[in-house]
């Protein structure tokens, strides 16, 4: 009887065991062929050689880039891009405007040509052209710029600033 009940418990442990391996590896497995985390690998290894230049290097912000492309019937092209960062030392700093450093993350500001400053809702702004393509850029928080993208001959000013003016903080 003690034998039987020792065979048992052993062959639970061990079917245990088996099944606890095989969610390990395909844990494992997916892990290696999901984008996210090789991304984080990369950054992992780029913060490690960073830190090997210079301690005092850190990452203060992460910044990510969603456009939005919209096409007409005719094929003109609207592209509305959010730029959202993350600030990693709890502080966003003080909001002073444009956030250049997100914004330049789409727009290449040595191309810019015609620069108009101006005002979106109440904040901050300004619209460029840069070869045949305009964009109208604002910041309306320091974690959310926004920037839209249009060929300045197939829509007007003034919808460009009333679609413009239709993107809010949300609560």
């Amino acid at each position: 009887m003690k034998k039987k009940l020792l065979w048992c418990a052993g062959t639970i442990v061990l079917i245990t065991l088996i099944v606890l391996g095989v969610f390990r590896y395909i844990e494992v497995r997916h892990r290696q062929t999901d984008p996210n985390w090789k991304l984080a690998q990369q950054i992992y290894k780029m913060e490690n050689a960073l830190k090997e230049v210079d301690e005092d290097y850190a990452c203060k912000s992460l910044s990510k880039v969603t456009p939005f492309s919209y096409t007409d019937s005719e094929g003109n092209i609207i592209t509305y891009y959010c730029c959202q960062t993350s600030y990693l030392s709890d502080e966003s700093g003080e909001y002073t405007g444009l956030n250049t450093d997100a914004i330049g993350m789409v727009i290449d500001f040595a191309q810019i040509q015609n620069r108009r400053d101006c005002k979106v809702n109440a904040y901050n702004a300004f619209q460029c052209e840069m070869g045949e393509r305009s964009y109208l850029c604002w910041t309306i928080s320091p974690e959310i710029s926004c920037i839209i993208e249009y060929g300045a001959d197939t829509i007007g000013e003034k919808d460009i600033f009333k679609m413009a003016e239709s993107v809010q903080l949300p609560g």
